[in-house]
C-alpha cells in the first residue's frame, strides 16, 4: 500500500485486522533496518503460529521505504526472504515505493495506491467527530481545516483537536490561532531564512519540517551561495562551512550514522549565517541547482542501472555498490558481445526487457534474447 502520508494506509490494515479477527504484528521498518532485526521480527512472525495456534495473523511492515537506503545492511533482502517463506499475509506500507532498491520486493507484491483524500470526505469525517465529541463547529471552519490539510486526514484531525482544546465552541477567531503549517514551507522561503539569518538558531530553524530531503536542500544552498554572497571573503567562509558539512553527510551515508545530522545541519545552515559579514545591497533571485537538473535528465538511466545492480546484488550476495562498480560493467560487456551467454544471464538475473536494452544498447537484439528466455522458461516448466 503506497501513497502520501495521513491518508489511512496503516489505519486500514489495523481496522481490517480488528474487524476480521486477525492477530496483527506491526513493525516500523525505519526502526528495524538491518537484516538481523528484520529476520528476528518479521521473519519469525511470518513463519510461526500464534500462541493459541488458532487465530489468523497479518504482518504489517510500515514505512518500508525507510530502509531503502539500507540494502547493503541486508534489510531489503531479508524482507524478500520473509515474503518468499511466509505462511501469513504480509502488508508493506510506503509513501514512495518506486526506489530502484525496492524493485526486488515490489515485483513480488500487489500494488495498491492511496491518493489524497477528497476535501468533501474530510469535512464529513470532521463533522462526525464533532458530533461524537460534542463540539460546536461551523461548516466554514470545517471547510477551512480541510483545505489546509491538502488531503491529509491525519493533519486535519490534529488541527481540529488543537482547536477543540480552546473550548467546545469553535469559530473563525479560534481557527486563526492555528497559523501557518510549517511542514509545507516552500524551499525558497527556507533559502531566504538561511541566507538572511542573523544567528545560527534562526538559520537552523529553516530546515524544520521542510518538504525536501536534507541532501536536496544542501544542493540548493551550495549552488546559490556564490550568487547570494557576493563578497569574496564571505563566500570563502561559507564554502568552508559547507565543505565541512559535506564531510559529515558523506560519513552519515557511508556509516549510517544518522545521529551526526545534529552536527551537519547546523554547520550547513548556521555556517552561512556566521559567514555573512556584509548585508546584500538587493535581493538576488535563487537559481535551480545544476546537480539536481542534471540528475533529473539522467533519472531514467540511473533508475535502470540501480535496478540491475539491485538484482545482481541479490543474486550474488553482495552490496549494490559493489555490484554497480565491479559486476555491472562486465555483465554489460558480455551481453553486448555474446548473445548466447546473454540468454542465460537474462534468465538468471531475471532482467526485464528495458534492463536488457540498457545493458546491450541494441533494442532488436534485446527482444530476440527476451523471446529465447520466454521459450526456455516454458520448456523448463513443461
Amino acid at each position: 500500500m503506497y501513497g502520501p502520508a495521513g491518508v489511512g494506509k496503516t489505519s486500514l490494515v489495523i481496522a481490517y485486522a480488528t474487524e476480521k479477527g486477525y492477530d496483527l504484528v506491526e513493525v516500523n521498518a525505519s526502526d528495524w533496518r538491518t537484516a538481523e532485526k528484520v529476520r528476528a521480527i518479521v521473519g519469525a512472525a511470518c513463519e510461526f503460529a500464534t500462541l493459541d495456534g488458532m487465530r489468523k495473523r497479518i504482518v504489517l511492515v510500515d514505512e518500508v521505504d525507510g530502509i531503502a537506503g539500507q540494502e547493503d545492511a541486508g534489510g531489503i533482502p531479508a524482507i524478500r526472504d520473509a515474503i518468499e517463506k511466509t505462511k501469513v499475509p504480509i502488508v508493506l506500507v510506503a509513501n514512495d515505493p518506486w526506489s530502484p532498491r525496492l524493485a526486488t520486493i515490489r515485483e513480488m507484491c500487489e500494488m495498491i495506491e492511496f491518493k489524497h483524500v477528497d476535501k468533501r470526505l474530510i469535512i464529513s469525517h470532521l463533522r462526525k467527530i464533532c458530533t461524537l465529541e460534542g463540539l460546536e463547529c461551523s461548516d466554514d471552519v470545517l471547510k477551512a481545516i480541510a483545505e489546509r490539510s491538502n488531503g491529509d486526514v491525519r493533519s486535519a484531525i490534529n488541527d481540529l483537536q488543537a482547536l477543540a482544546m480552546a473550548g467546545p465552541k469553535i469559530d473563525g477567531s479560534t481557527l486563526a490561532a492555528l497559523g501557518y503549517r510549517d511542514r509545507v514551507k516552500e524551499i525558497f522561503s527556507a533559502l531566504v531564512q538561511v541566507f538572511h539569518a542573523k544567528s545560527i538558531k534562526e538559520a537552523w530553524a529553516s530546515t524544520e519540517n521542510i518538504d525536501v530531503d536534507i541532501d536536496t536542500f544542501f544542493n540548493w544552498v551550495l549552488d546559490n551561495a556564490p550568487q547570494q554572497l557576493t563578497d569574496p571573503e564571505d563566500l570563502e567562509r561559507a564554502m568552508d562551512f559547507l565543505a565541512k558539512a559535506d564531510l559529515y553527510f558523506a560519513r552519515i551515508k557511508r556509516m549510517q550514522r544518522w545521529n551526526l545530522l545534529r552536527y551537519a545541519v547546523p554547520i550547513m545552515t548556521g555556517g552561512i549565517a556566521l559567514s555573512k559579514r556584509k548585508t546584500p545591497k538587493s535581493f538576488v533571485k535563487f537559481s535551480f541547482p545544476q546537480k539536481i537538473r542534471m540528475l533529473q535528465t539522467t533519472k531514467q538511466e540511473r533508475d535502470l542501472r540501480n535496478a540491475v545492480a539491485s538484482k545482481i546484488a541479490s543474486k550474488c550476495h553482495m552490496s549494490s555498490y559493489k555490484a554497480n562498480i565491479e559486476m555491472l560493467p562486465f555483465l554489460s560487456f558480455i551481453i553486448k558481445n555474446d548473445g548466447n551467454v546473454a540468454n542465460g544471464l537474462a534468465r538468471f538475473f531475471e532482467l526485464s526487457e528495458s534492463e536488457l536494452s540498457y545493458l546491450s544498447g541494441k533494442s532488436e537484439e534485446v527482444k530476440e534474447v527476451r523471446v529465447k528466455v520466454t521459450k526456455t522458461k516454458k520448456s523448463s516448466t513443461q
